[in-house]
């Protein structure tokens, strides 16, 4: 289907952007297009007008600071999967971003733009979520950042206000022994899309137990889940001792409710969700033993 008419503006500041935001309230952000355009082709957003950021350079910067690595909304999944920074200190980034679709949406698409669209089998919100980022968010006259578990809200929603746009998002680095995976249930052989996906983040403290333990499902519910339960449960256990079977099983999936469609019925998804789990824990807890570091 053809594109039906719009206008399309291209700002050359961040600041000029979020202007045109608030004088276009009905516009679509154009970042690297690779779901805009769908929606826009299938008539489904209600857009009169494109704000085309992908030209911001600002926004495409990958960063280190002591703490933490910064990585600008606009970047690329190929810049991602590209980057020493990232390599050194959180390669689950790049390992996740080259599963994305094939190397032409990975020239194009960005991780904003993915976290924005927040589709189900989207790959970064429920990573992110795991990784404990914080989004960080401009507006007309302010700033205001969010971690990533309150950024998403609902079925391709976020908690972004009209006239906000998502600038930066920032990952802790860790400065201890650590494990990160990404699991997914992908439909076709390929990581095209997920049905259901789990990803998983803990570390080691001094006294040899585990710490910081973040699991969270996506494609089971409207948004990315923390599994609390098990968190609980693996939270300062020693990690020699760690029974991975008996923390996922105190995980209720009766409780979950996630979709039916051509790609999988939601009970297949949510039996599906203790072996992804169990999984993501078991290569997170190797690289912890392997004495994996940033």
């Amino acid at each position: 289907m053809l594109l039906k008419e719009l206008s399309y503006v291209r700002p050359n500041s961040v600041e000029e952007a979020i202007e045109l935001l608030n004088t276009y309230p009905d516009a679509g952000i154009l970042a690297g297009g690779q779901s805009l355009i769908n929606v826009l082709k299938m008539r489904i957003g209600a857009y009169s007008t494109l704000v085309d950021i992908s030209a911001l350079k600002e926004l495409q910067q990958i960063r280190e600071s002591m703490g933490f690595i910064s990585l600008g909304a606009a970047t690329t999944y190929d810049d991602i999967i590209h980057s020493p920074t990232i390599m050194l200190n959180r390669p689950i980034l790049a390992e996740t971003a080259i599963r994305i679709a094939d190397q032409q949406v990975r020239n194009r698409g960005t991780i904003g733009g993915n976290c924005c669209y927040n589709d189900p089998t989207c790959h970064f919100p429920p990573l992110l979520t795991a990784m404990g980022a914080t989004m960080l968010i401009a507006g007309k006259d302010k700033r205001s950042e969010m971690t990533a578990e309150e950024f998403f809200t609902g079925y391709y929603q976020t908690a972004l206000e009209p006239g906000e746009l998502l600038v930066d998002i920032r990952i802790p680095k860790p400065q201890r022994p650590y494990g990160d995976a990404f699991v997914p249930l992908s439909v076709g052989g390929t990581d095209v899309l997920n049905a259901v996906t789990v990803t998983a983040h803990l570390e080691l403290n001094a006294e040899g137990k585990l710490t910081e333990v973040r699991l969270v499902a996506a494609g089971v519910g409207p948004r990315p889940l923390r599994m609390t339960a098990i968190e609980k449960v693996l939270d300062g256990q020693p990690y020699h001792l760690s029974d991975v079977a008996s923390a996922v099983a105190t995980f209720d999936i009766s409780a979950l409710e996630p979709p039916s469609d051509v790609h999988a019925s939601g009970e297949y998804r949510r039996q599906m969700v203790p072996v992804l789990t169990e999984r993501a824990l078991k290569t997170a807890l190797e690289q912890v033993g392997r004495g994996y570091r940033e």
